[in-house]
């Protein structure tokens, strides 16, 4: 009996420590779940006040549709008639930065895109008319949708615990609705190009870094990367064009 009475008071001990244990991992998780929380809105809080400040991928995505527009504005210009094709530094620097910046490691035998395209000879590539370009478009409407939703339940979770209220909760609020109404806007646009540009222009309240944006930053990473390497082709198979015109105006 006196064994009993030990093994008893030894196992209630033993429950006393693991309920001890399991209330202290409980308050750490609650304190380390509070501190992410708070410190996911106070990056977007001051992303929604510095609305200039718009995150790197998104960025570049607009800086290369803002090129292709040139392009294809000089392919355009050939089709009516002219001879100058987009040739500006500036330009493929921009190209060649973005694909630099968002390339990551490849497979050995990667797939050779398909530009046929831009295959008829006898009238200037217009990037526009290149139908992974839609695709990137509408890829990159889903990515932004993504970002504001996230965004929304980083807020709402926020508002649970009261971390969000008063007027910073206000302003997260009403800039996310304001950027899921931009977004919606954006899709809405039949050029490709012009829902790139205006999609890439959104302020979204949300940084690609860090929590919650970074679960999306990989898919950003791939469209600029896409993106840029259109353009980089584009450029090519414009310059090829021209030469191509040149050359059979001499013979």
């Amino acid at each position: 009996m006196h064994e009993l009475g030990w093994i008893a008071t030894a196992a209630g001990a033993a429950g006393l420590l693991l309920v001890g244990v399991a209330r202290i991992a409980a308050a750490v998780r609650i304190r380390r779940h509070r501190v992410l929380i708070a410190d996911a809105l106070a990056r977007m809080s001051a992303l929604a006040r510095e609305p200039a400040a718009r995150p790197r991928l998104r960025s570049l995505c607009g800086d290369v549709a803002e090129v292709l527009a040139r392009q294809d504005r000089a392919a355009l210009a050939l089709r009516a008639g002219g001879t100058r094709a987009a040739e500006e530094p500036a330009d493929l620097s921009v190209l060649i930065t973005a694909d630099a910046v968002t390339t990551t490691a490849e497979p050995m035998h990667a797939h050779r895109p398909d530009d046929s395209a831009w295959e008829e000879t006898d009238v200037a590539p217009l990037a526009s008319a290149h139908p992974q370009l839609r695709e990137i478009s509408e890829q990159l409407g889903h990515s932004s949708a993504r970002l504001i939703a996230l965004g929304r339940t980083v807020l709402g979770e926020g508002q649970r615990i009261g971390l969000a209220e008063g007027s910073d909760g206000e302003t997260l609020a009403a800039a996310l609705d304001r950027a899921q109404e931009a977004v919606r806007a954006a899709e809405e646009i039949a050029d490709p190009l012009s829902a790139l540009a205006a999609l890439s222009a959104v302020e979204i309240p949300v940084p690609e870094t860090g929590f919650p944006g970074q679960a999306v930053a990989d898919e950003l990473r791939v469209q600029a990367n896409a993106l840029a390497r259109l353009g980089i082709r584009h450029r090519a198979a414009l310059s090829g064009h021209r030469e191509a015109r040149i050359e059979k105006e001499r013979r």
